[in-house]
């Protein structure tokens, strides 16, 4: 009887076990209503992360420089998703980019990358 080496080393033919993302809900409501919530994200140095960003209210955006992220507008009701790994330790803020308000340049949160 011949056996398939999967069979006798089933570990050999496993895939490498790879990195899960660190999925974060992130809702956008105008200024005057909460704004972001949650308003800081914290994660590691390294950590890939998911972020679903969904536009509760009105449409906004959302606008991360550090990383190059605008993902230009997000309409009321819809969401967009987000992949990206923490690259660097530090205090990252990020905005809403799409006028959504009279107080829509307070609708800032904080990215902080912890080591």
């Amino acid at each position: 009887m011949v056996l398939p080496a999967s069979v006798l080393y089933p570990h050999f033919f496993e895939r490498a076990p790879h990195a899960r993302a660190r999925e974060i809900l992130l809702v956008a409501r105008i200024f005057e209503r909460g704004g972001w919530s949650p308003p800081e994200i914290k994660v590691k140095k390294g950590q890939k992360v998911r972020l679903r960003i969904l536009s509760e209210d009105v449409t906004h955006s959302f606008q991360l420089l550090h990383l190059g992220i605008d993902t230009g507008p997000i309409y009321t009701s819809s969401s967009q998703l987000v992949e990206f790994a923490a690259d660097r330790v530090g205090t990252f803020p990020f905005y809403c980019n799409t006028r959504c308000s009279a107080r829509h340049e307070n609708l800032m949160g904080l990215l902080i990358v912890e080591s």
